[in-house]
C-alpha cells in the first residue's frame, strides 16, 4: 500500500475521535477535581453538610460514575475503530 494511502486512512477519523475523547475527558476530570476540593473542604470543616449539599454531593457523584462509564464505552468504540484502520493500513 501507498504511504499516501497509509497516511490518507490514518488521517480520516481516527483523530477527530481521538481530539473529541480528550475534550470529554478533560471536562470531566474537571468535575472530578472539584468533588475531590468539595470532599476535602467537608473533611475540614465541621458541621457545614446541611441536606441539600448532601443531596447534591450525592447527585454530582452518581452522575460521574455514569459519565465515567460512558466514556470508557466511548474510549472502547475508538480503540475498536483504531484496530480496524490498523488492519486497512496493512492491507
Amino acid at each position: 500500500m501507498s504511504q499516501n494511502r497509509n497516511r490518507s486512512l490514518k488521517n480520516h477519523l481516527y483523530p477527530i475521535d481521538l481530539l473529541q475523547l480528550y475534550d470529554e475527558v478533560t471536562e470531566f476530570n474537571d468535575y472530578c477535581a472539584f468533588l475531590c476540593d468539595a470532599f476535602a473542604c467537608l473533611v475540614v470543616e465541621e458541621d457545614c453538610m446541611d441536606a441539600s449539599t448532601a443531596q447534591g454531593l450525592s447527585q454530582l457523584s452518581h452522575w460521574m460514575k455514569r459519565r465515567m462509564e460512558a466514556l470508557k464505552l466511548k474510549l472502547k468504540k475508538t480503540q475498536e475503530k483504531s484496530h480496524i484502520q490498523a488492519k486497512l493500513t496493512k492491507s
